[in-house]
């Protein structure tokens, strides 16, 4: 039986020659001829992801050891699997990123799905000099499994996880402040409960800001520095909200007599992704009133007005402000997440290569050259997800001519250096053929 199979991998050649037909439902797994060097692919469906068997393809070159390239083998055709069966169905109900590029945010997470491997086919062919391994292999999944990853990964890719580090400074006798951690602060607990009600995740703040001075952090929410940042993301954030709310005394006693207080609090927070570079979301600065009978309960009505408004109903103030930039903003920003990638131990043709080779075989969207020399080359590249996500299949497939034709070139491997918000460092690595 001979069909034609459309890639599920950018940018991959196909050249399909069968396909088996498994008795829980239809599963396609096309492969090439040894030899020629050509691309793979296995074809899954949504249903047949969820029908107690997935069936796909994987690969990897053979070095020392076969058992070794099996292994590897098998755990490429599982990340096959969880982009295709979990990745494009959560991106499609979220519309946050794309299929590969979830599924290369969730593969740590979700390869426990993938269990009781049986390979299919096995066979060994020639890329140029390289020798690789090409097995089909059928993983038993329970649908259970399935579906709680993907009811998992749907909140977390839609909803971006957040930490508020709000700092409140009450000008009352004596003066009284609340800072990014109190257990008392007003405002950073009401907007807390309200995006968990979202449906939004909301990290504690712990540590991240020891060793910084909390008062010219709050008072600076627009000039954050680096530290804070890679500190917030390193603790799973993904949107850091900051700033400061100072709250001070208002003189109404003409209008509702001597014994009534009133105050106002004024603030300026700033919404900043930690996906790349740490790009300002929006800022909400405001002036809301408070009033009741004693000064530190008037003073926190001002606050919770500035915060939340007056109405719990209704929600305004800081709370819609956030809740409609993020609904606005966030699911642009994943698409386009800019990355800075380093490359050393490149020339310039390998470089041409390699550039192609990220806009094809990966959810690489865009190259943006910065520099160049003899030595290495710095890019701006857009990615749908995480920097930690493309280090990931860089690493992953770094000694995989077949995924990177560049690796050709002098049979060098890839090695990932390092890999922190926005930026990763690659390097090239071979002494030659």
């Amino acid at each position: 039986m001979r069909i034609a199979l459309s890639s599920i991998i950018k940018g991959a050649a196909v050249s399909a020659t069968g396909a088996i037909l498994l008795s829980t439902g239809l599963v396609f797994l096309g492969h090439c001829g040894g030899g020629g060097g050509q691309g793979r692919d296995g074809q899954i469906s949504r249903g047949d992801c969820k029908s107690g068997q997935i069936a796909t393809i994987g690969e990897a070159p053979i070095f020392a050891s076969i058992s070794a390239s099996r292994d590897k083998a098998k755990e490429d055709a599982c990340r096959q699997a969880v982009e295709k069966c979990i990745g494009e169905e959560v991106a499609s109900e979220t519309g946050v990123a794309d299929g590969q590029s979830i599924g290369n945010e969730i593969f740590t997470k979700a390869r426990g799905i993938c269990r009781n491997d049986q390979i299919l086919d096995e066979e060994q062919y020639l890329l140029d000099t390289t020798k690789m391994l090409r097995i089909s292999v059928r993983f038993d999944v329970k649908q259970v499994d399935i579906r709680d990853t993907i009811d998992t990964m749907r909140e977390l890719a839609g909803n971006p996880k957040l930490m508020i580090l709000i700092r409140e400074e009450y000008n009352l006798p004596p003066k009284r402040v609340e800072g990014f951690t109190s257990r008392n602060a007003k405002a950073a607990s009401l907007l807390r409960d309200f995006f968990i009600n979202k449906g939004y995740t909301v990290l504690d703040p712990g540590a991240v800001t020891r060793g910084l001075n909390e008062a010219d952090l709050a008072a600076n929410p627009g000039e954050i520095p680096d530290a804070l940042k890679d500190r917030a993301a390193d603790a799973g954030a993904d949107v850091l909200v900051i700033g400061r709310i100072e709250v001070l005394p208002q003189n109404i006693s003409a209008l509702r007599g001597s014994d009534f207080k009133s105050y106002r609090a004024e603030g300026n927070i700033s919404m900043l992704a930690l996906w790349g570079y740490g790009n300002v979301l929006g800022e909400f600065s405001e002036s809301q009133p408070g009033a009741h009978i004693n000064q530190l309960s008037a003073a926190r009505a001002a606050v919770e007005n500035f915060t939340r408004g007056r109405d719990e109903r209704k929600p305004a103030g800081l709370a819609k402000f956030a809740f409609k930039r993020l609904e606005n903003e966030w699911g642009s920003i994943t698409r386009n997440n800019k990355i800075k990638l380093t490359i050393s131990g490149i020339d310039e043709k390998e470089s041409g290569v390699f550039r192609d080779n990220l806009q094809e075989a990966t959810a690489v969207k865009r190259v943006n050259p910065i520099s160049q020399d003899g030595g290495g080359v710095v890019w701006d590249v857009t990615y749908p997800g995480r920097s930690f996500a493309l280090a990931d299949t860089l690493g992953f497939y770094g000694d995989n001519p077949q995924m990177f034709s560049a690796l050709r070139f002098n049979c060098k491997t890839m090695k990932v250096d390092s890999v922190k918000r926005g930026e990763i460092n690659l390097r090239f690595v071979g002494d030659g053929c």
